[in-house]
């Protein structure tokens, strides 16, 4: 049934693919080890890098991550971030300070999924728009079941929704039909599939792209 999972999913990705206008792009995610900081407080530096269509680095992401324990059921985050893009051959940096509220993890029966969420608010500060601050929403949600399919210890359908403040809409969705979880030696990898969704600008009309992601757990 778990092992069928996989199949099913990676079926329900193909469909959404087609509709694709650019792609598949290539995002790696790296995560260095938990340093902690106290008895319920802990860091650790997260960096993403983005190549669309597998060729031409546009995306860099630094992230230092600060999580507290709010008792058993909560967990309080607090990320200063630095991002930069590339865009008609320029780069553009944006400062970021994400704050999280996210419930503990928690099993859907006793043989169901894990369920995890996460609920963000970005406040941003854009290169060449001065002092404004631009808000941008996020919740995401996952559900993983434990698997033994060779290399693969989890497998995991999610999605994350995006919504910004100064625009009044949802501007971007992501969609994760299949995320592997694994273990080489002491470091986690996963893999995923993701089909992106923007809105172009406040209009009702959405460009869509999809994601091949690895990321590294160290």
């Amino acid at each position: 049934m778990r092992k069928s999972l996989i199949s099913i999913a990676a079926l329900c990705f193909l469909p959404l693919a087609a509709f694709s206008d650019t792609g598949p792009d290539f995002w790696l995610t790296v995560n260095t080890p938990s340093i902690e900081l106290g008895e319920k407080t802990s860091t650790k530096t997260q960096v993403s890098l983005r190549f669309p269509e597998f060729e031409d680095f546009h995306y860099f992401y630094v992230s230092q991550k600060f999580t507290t324990k709010l008792g058993e059921k909560w967990s309080l985050g607090t990320h200063p971030v630095f991002e930069t893009s590339k865009k008609a051959g320029d780069w553009s940096n944006t400062l970021r300070l994400d704050l999280e509220l996210n419930p503990a993890k928690f099993n859907l029966g006793e043989n169901g999924p894990s369920i995890s969420m996460r609920n963000r608010w970005e406040l941003r500060w854009k290169e060449g728009k001065g002092s404004t601050v631009f808000h941008r929403i996020r919740h995401s949600s996952k559900a993983t079941w434990k698997i033994e399919a060779g290399p693969f210890t989890s497998f995991s359908i999610g999605d994350e929704v995006f919504y910004e403040e100064d625009k009044g809409k949802i501007t971007r969705n992501r969609f994760y039909p299949v995320m592997l979880g694994s273990k080489v030696g002491d470091t986690k990898v996963n893999y995923y599939l993701l089909y992106q969704s923007d809105r172009a600008g406040t209009s009702d009309d959405w460009n869509g792209r999809y994601v091949l992601g690895t990321s590294l757990s160290f």
